[in-house]
Order: C-alpha cells, then structure tokens, then sequence
C-alpha cells in the first residue's frame, strides 16, 4: 500500500485541462433558453472562456495576499518568469468554447448548462471542507472527482485531442432521399474531410459529451487526502490542474491517456484543491486516507509541476 512518503517516489511521466469572467449562473442559463437565435449567438459566442474556472484558482491565493489586486504568484513555462496575477486574466480564450459561425444555439447544447452546477458549487464545497482541515473529505468524495472530471474534459489538451481525432473522420453530404424513404443520393462516391465548421461543432459537442460521462474511468480507484497549514510550502496547481505519474511508458504528444495507464499499479492521479489541501487517487490502497502532507512531498510536487506544466503554475508564493 502507498505510505506518505511512497507517493513522491513515483516517477513523472505524463498528464492530463470556464466560462465567462464569472461561470453563468442557473437563473442566467433559463433566461438564454428563452432568447432568439440571434440574441443567443450575440450572448454566447465571443465571451472570455476560462477554461480554468475562476472559482477554483482562487483556492491558491493565499490569506497574506487576499486583499492584492493581483493575489496569484503565476509562473510562465516559456519565459520562466514569476509575475502576479488575478483570476480573470488567466486560465482563459476568448471564444474558446464556441460554436462555429451560424450555428442555431436552439439546436446545441451550451457549455454553461453543462458545467453550472459544479462551477458553482465547488467553491463552497471547499469552504466547507477547510473549515476543518479537509477531515470531512471524503463525505464530498464523488462531488470532488466530478469537478475533477469536468476539469480534465474541457481542458486545451482534451479540445485538441478531440480535434485531431475528428480531423481524421471522412464523409458525403445527402443530395436528396427517395419519396419512400428507403435510399438516398450522396453527392459524391469518394468520402472528404468535414468542413470546418462541422469540425468545430462536432469537437465541442463531443467534448461535453465527455463532461456528462462523469469520471468512470476513476471507479477503480482508491483516493487520500494531504493538507497543509503553512502558506508559505504550499500545494499549487498547473494549467493541467489533473496530473497523472507514474512509472508505465506514457502516450505520445496530445493521445488520450488509455485507462490501462491510469489503472497500472504505480500510476497516481493527483489534484489540487487549494494550497492547503491535495487529492490523490490509485490503483492501490493508501495507508491513511486522510493525513498532513510531509514536507518533502509538497517540495517535490512543487518541483514537478514546474517542471511538467504545459503553460503555467499558479502558487501562494514563488519557488
């Protein structure tokens, strides 16, 4: 079984992923259902996206640096710099869960209905949980793995990984179907490529498809808690936010991550719910499901993530 201690020595491999400034809320949602197409389209395409909810980086500010209009110590992978940071300038696209141009928003699914309630529960969760060092953890054990989920799924490195694998679909547009409905013409023999605006379409609606799966590839897994009470060694959290480690070989640049590899006895999934507290899962059983994190694990995932983020890491403090 995993100690403490075993979980930092697991080798890196791998990993792997909102809405408007502010996630709409359920009122917001009902009230776009009534708009026209047009008033629709207007509304939801060309929004700042975070794809990292704001609600949940605002776990890694520290309580020394509340009151900052730039609470987040942000560290860029490409200059390697250190700068501060507030919520709404990070973790975002403009337009990033969009449709394409023209598409009827009556026909489509809208990202903000599929993600609302765990976009605007989870900062409460989360409250609640650190009102006690986390101790209660695992009474919100299935709604914490959700959000995680939802985190991976909607994440640049899923949109891609959706892209390519639709990029790689063929097909033939319906000219016209017989009167009784038993054969149709196409208007061509040979398949083509999707026009782009069917790809773009087809990426978002299978990305949030992946959303309301939920996490079941996670329902073999075992999970513990690490917290922490000193601002200044804390957890941090990457654009990734979900990191898989482990020692199996991982796959190649922007391929799914088989369930085998997430499954394989040394393979450990870890998430950050704040500076102060961490999850992780694995195919084996920990020792402690809830315990203080040592000092040397949190140097050593600190170290890790800087090293492995795709684009950045957000922390109480530099290192």
């Amino acid at each position: 079984m995993h100690s403490s201690t075993d979980i930092d020595s697991l080798l890196s491999i791998i990993c792997c992923r909102s809405t408007a400034t502010e996630p709409l809320g359920t009122s917001e949602v009902v009230k776009i259902k009534q708009m026209s197409q047009k008033q629709k389209a207007r509304k939801l395409r060309g929004r700042k996206d975070h794809w990292l909810p704001q609600g949940y980086m605002r776990g890694f500010i520290g309580p020394s640096r509340a009151e900052e209009e730039k609470p987040l110590w942000h560290y860029d992978r490409y200059t390697e710099r250190w700068t501060t940071v507030a919520t709404s300038e990070i973790g975002q696209s403009i337009g990033f869960y969009d449709y394409s141009s023209g598409t009827d928003y009556s026909t489509v699914a809208h990202p903000d209905s599929v993600w609302v309630r765990l976009e605007n529960d989870f900062p409460r969760v989360r409250e609640e949980l650190k009102a006690n060092r986390f101790e209660q953890w695992e009474t919100r054990k299935d709604f914490l793995v959700e959000f995680m989920h939802m985190l991976t799924a909607r994440s640049p490195l899923a949109m891609q990984q959706h892209e390519l694998e639709v990029r790689k679909l063929r097909g033939m547009t319906v000219a016209s179907v017989a009167d009784d409905g038993k054969s149709l013409t196409v208007d061509s023999m040979i398949p083509r490529p999707l026009p782009e605006t069917k790809v773009r379409n087809w990426v978002i609606s299978r990305m949030l498809e992946d959303v309301k799966k939920g996490a079941f590839w996670s329902s073999n897994l075992h999970w513990c808690l690490r917290y922490t009470d000193n601002e200044a060694e804390p957890f941090c959290t990457t654009d990734q936010a979900v990191v898989l480690r482990g020692e199996a070989p991982g796959p190649a640049p922007n391929e799914r991550v088989p369930l085998e590899l997430v499954h394989h006895p040394e393979s450990l999934v870890i998430f950050p719910l704040s500076w102060q507290a961490c999850m992780f899962g694995s195919p084996r059983k920990f020792d402690n499901a809830y315990d203080i994190s040592a000092p040397e694990q949190l140097v050593g995932l600190r170290v890790e993530q800087k090293q492995n983020c795709n684009r950045f890491v957000l922390a109480t403090t530099r290192f």
